[in-house]
């Protein structure tokens, strides 16, 4: 019989987020705060009561894990079952969707006999998010809108500044094309108008009032929804970029100072190799997410004043494979400065011991990296030596180890 892990010691404490967020779908916090409402149990993200207060999680492979998943992507997708719904200290059992076995172990948890099918088709949707590269709520939200078994807006609670912050830099955005989209012959140029449309755009109300938009590309309308799906992906985004970049630039800093000691001298090579490729890689990382917004910003400016209509149409087609490429980018770029974040904040020393600097760097690297599989990129022999993780990883954040 397949065997669930445990994850002893780990207090599942340190992952209440509270809703979701672009590596942690926390349903625990969910299920505390609105159980006692119709929607809740009317329209859940699971359908197994158990599973829908479980935390699932965006996980960066360890070196240790490898073997049993069946994926070569550096992240995967994990749930997390609290032993004791009241008391998360205890820890709870761990199921990778790509693992061995990933079904078998799930029935083992979670076993419907009165009715053996819900749990497929908790099964399905279980890897309908492994496919997505995070779980920012504006984008489940828009990805659970019109399924067969839709989700009620509960699990995607998002604060109202939030909301307003996102809707302020959509409008800013999109005020040229305000004219087009409503059809009339104004300039676009009226803010106000502009954030209306920005609000109906990304509450899910804009289908029936794009229509001018539609037949001005000449797009299909399953064309145009899943253009729309990307567009708006790309929107949030490039507002999250704005929000990551100070993180970024002081994860950066940060590894290019850090003060490492008791290394010898092979392990004080080992480490400037892989300071370089950590740095390089999320440089890279980041030039690569800058290329698509700066694409965007040209077609989409040339579209909006009425100069290339076909280059948007165009974009808007490839618009949902960018907003794939866009998101594991945006995650692991997100994961790793946020990794070390945590870490720096429980060091009081002011500087690394090489014990803990080697294989820090060796899984940020392996984090980072883009490699195709099978790639021999990454087997120096500074990543082989010290990839398997020697401290403790916080339980959210695992680096070896981001939607």
């Amino acid at each position: 019989m397949s065997q669930v892990r445990p994850i002893a010691r780990s207090d599942l404490r340190n992952i209440l987020k509270g809703g979701a967020t672009s590596r942690i779908l926390d349903l625990h916090s969910i299920a505390l705060r609105h159980a006692g409402q119709e929607a809740h149990g009317e329209a859940p993200f699971f359908l197994h009561p158990r599973l829908n207060q479980a935390f699932i999680v965006k996980h960066t492979v360890r070196a240790h894990e490898r073997p049993y998943v069946m994926s070569n992507q550096p992240v995967v997708t994990k749930v997390l079952v609290p032993l004791a719904r009241d008391d998360l200290s205890l820890g709870g059992h761990a199921v990778f969707v790509e693992e061995i076995g990933f079904a078998a172990k799930m029935r083992s948890l979670f076993e419907r006999p009165d009715d053996p099918h819900l749990l497929d088709l908790d099964l399905t949707r279980l890897r309908e998010l492994a496919v997505l590269p995070s779980f920012d709520p504006f984008l489940l939200a828009e990805r659970y809108r019109e399924n067969s078994r839709p989700i009620a807006p509960l699990y995607f609670d998002i604060s109202a500044e939030e909301i307003a912050r996102m809707e302020k830099t959509v409008a800013e955005q999109i005020v040229s094309v305000v004219s087009l989209a409503f059809g009339s012959g104004r300039s676009g140029q009226d803010e106000q108008r502009a954030l209306r449309f920005a609000q109906s755009l990304l509450s899910n109300e804009s289908e029936g009032r794009l229509s001018a938009l539609r037949q001005s590309l000449d797009m299909t309308l399953p064309e145009f929804k899943a253009g729309m799906f990307g567009w708006k992906g790309i929107l949030y985004y490039r507002w999250s970029m704005s929000e990551a970049f100070a993180n970024l630039k002081h994860f950066l800093q940060q590894i290019k100072t850090a003060s490492i000691v008791g290394a010898t001298e092979s392990e004080r090579r080992d480490i400037e190799y892989m300071r370089r490729q950590i740095i390089e890689e999320t440089r890279a990382r980041w030039s690569s997410l800058s290329s698509v917004m700066d694409e965007y910003d040209q077609v989409f400016t040339r579209f909006s004043s009425g100069q290339d209509t076909n280059s948007f149409k165009r974009f808007l087609l490839r618009a949902p494979m960018c907003f794939l490429n866009l998101g594991h980018d945006l995650s692991v770029i997100g994961h790793v400065p946020g990794y070390w974040n945590f870490w720096e904040k429980q060091n009081k020393r002011g500087y690394l011991h090489a014990r803990e600097a080697l294989p820090m760097f060796a899984n940020f690297v392996l984090s980072i990296t883009r490699h195709a599989p099978g790639s021999d990129a990454l087997t120096v022999p500074a990543l082989r030596r010290h990839a398997l993780p020697l401290i403790q990883q916080p339980p959210d954040l695992v680096v070896a180890s981001t939607i």
